[in-house]
């Protein structure tokens, strides 16, 4: 396994000691390969016709210059303990850009976090899950978290 491709969904909890990094830095560690950090960020949207539009857009930079920090810091920390890691911020729709980048990176396993949910949230929600698991040529794996 030379490509690990893991997604990070809220950068505001994850860290080094996370379930779904250490299970990740665990097999980077066993198989020598190289690990791909991977943020989705939601496309580009409108403003509310209520707020201004420059306002607006600096505010979404500004989350998405902290988001790119955040990980670059995940990054130099992976590097520090001898595993070779990339960091990437992309906006777009969750699966296919996972399905994309995945593709691009030639990538061996995606690891994913998974929250539990009860039936009625699965049942009136998108499951990425699903999504991937129908379409991704890759092993993917699945972390509690």
């Amino acid at each position: 396994m030379k490509n690990i491709l893991m997604t990070i969904k809220d950068c505001e909890t994850a860290t080094i000691a996370s379930p779904i990094v250490e299970k990740t830095l665990e097999l980077a560690s066993l198989c020598s390969s190289k690990v791909h950090i991977i943020h989705i960020a939601p496309p580009s949207c409108e403003p509310p016709y209520n707020v201004d539009s420059k306002m607006f857009h600096r505010e979404v930079a500004n989350e998405l210059h902290r988001k790119h920090g955040f990980l670059q810091n995940l990054e130099k920390c992976m590097q520090d303990i001898n595993i070779d890691a990339t960091a990437l911020l992309v906006q777009g729709t969750i699966i296919s850009t996972i399905l994309q980048e995945s593709e691009r990176l030639a990538a061996d396993l995606v690891i994913v976090g998974r929250h539990k949910h009860g039936p009625l949230y699965r049942a009136l929600m998108d499951n990425t899950d699903k999504g991937l698991l129908a379409k991704c040529s890759c092993s993917i794996m699945f972390v509690p978290v």
